[in-house]
């Protein structure tokens, strides 16, 4: 090989691994603010799902209609399914106001966690069928069984503050 075919070649080298790694330090930008905008979206998606257990337990206690708590339930048994598309790999670190915190346990222990969301959306099937039924004494009886988001929260999340 001529000198010059060889210096050529390198140049072209040279020049690709310097696009690599210019694009590789671009995506790491936009990894971070993805991974905030990924836990800020997972932080409304939990704060939702609260509003909505709040209006089932409101009827529990007699402070809300079965309508509204049926809608709150309806929309449970849409929410709490979608649960594990908001914890992409990657995506630990804290709330957006600090005071928790995705423990590893989301990713090391996966399969765990997708068994608790399973319960947890099996446990609001039934919490549903109770509120549309009627009959409010299955409804606290499923609504304690629940025992709202302990069941992952107790595993999956840090108190950091």
């Amino acid at each position: 090989m001529k000198p010059s075919t060889l210096m050529l070649k390198s140049v072209r080298l040279l020049a690709i691994c310097t696009m690599l790694a210019i694009g590789a330090a671009g995506s790491i930008g936009v990894l971070a603010a993805d991974k905030d905008k990924v836990i800020a979206d997972r932080q409304d998606f939990m704060k939702r799902q609260v509003r909505e257990w709040v209006v089932v337990r409101n009827y529990v206690q007699g402070s809300a209609d079965q309508q509204a708590a049926t809608a709150a339930a309806d929309n449970l048994v849409k929410l709490v399914p979608m649960i594990p598309d908001h914890f992409p790999p990657g995506t630990e670190g804290p709330t957006p106001d600090g005071k928790y915190g995705t423990k590893p346990e989301v990713w090391t222990q996966h399969d765990k966690f997708l068994a608790a969301q399973k319960k947890v959306t099996d446990q609001v099937a039934t919490l549903d069928a109770a509120v549309k039924s009627g009959d409010k004494a299955k409804v606290e009886v499923a609504f304690k069984e629940l025992d709202v988001c302990n069941g992952c929260h107790n595993d999956f999340r840090a108190k950091l503050q």
